[in-house]
């Protein structure tokens, strides 16, 4: 699966938010990967960050994160682990207080956003495993009650 355009907005002094655009999830999925790419200005203007969400009909069902605005792109994860009760939502994108006040000192920010939905696995974790490292001066006992090992020195 490949990022899916979402939008490019351009953030102006008296956005609190901003709706990027529409995204809708895969049949299944529980998580989005968002691309957030600062795209204008270009040069090293200390932009700040913003809260980047996905909202349904029911809230914010895969929760919230602080997404920064880098002109090489960064991909952000939203995602509780439960897939939410409907596919289609607005990715919004919320300029924090300090990032507005370089904004109104007329340096408008220009964001790009991409977006791919999937299903996070957990790892595996195998009902047999095994560790062993020595120990220098002790020895390993295994207590059949408990079914611990204790070190003995």
């Amino acid at each position: 699966m490949t990022f899916t355009s979402v939008g490019e907005v351009t953030i102006g002094p008296d956005d609190d938010e901003v709706v990027v655009g529409e995204f809708e999830m895969g049949e299944n999925d529980d998580t989005i990967w968002f691309e957030v790419q600062r795209t204008s200005p270009d040069q090293g203007w200390p932009w700040s960050y913003g809260i980047l969400t996905w909202k349904t009909e029911f809230g914010l069902e895969l929760g919230s994160v602080k997404a920064y605005t880098a002109t090489e792109g960064e991909i952000y994860k939203l995602g509780v682990g439960l897939a939410p009760r409907t596919r289609t939502g607005d990715v919004i994108y919320k300029p924090r207080s300090y990032n507005m006040a370089w904004i109104k000192k007329d340096y408008d920010l220009t964001l790009s956003f991409a977006a791919q939905s999937g299903i996070t696995v957990p790892a595996l974790v195998e009902s047999v495993a095994s560790v062993s490292f020595v120990v220098q001066g002790g020895s390993w006992v295994y207590d059949r009650d408990s079914g611990l090992v204790e070190l003995d020195i």
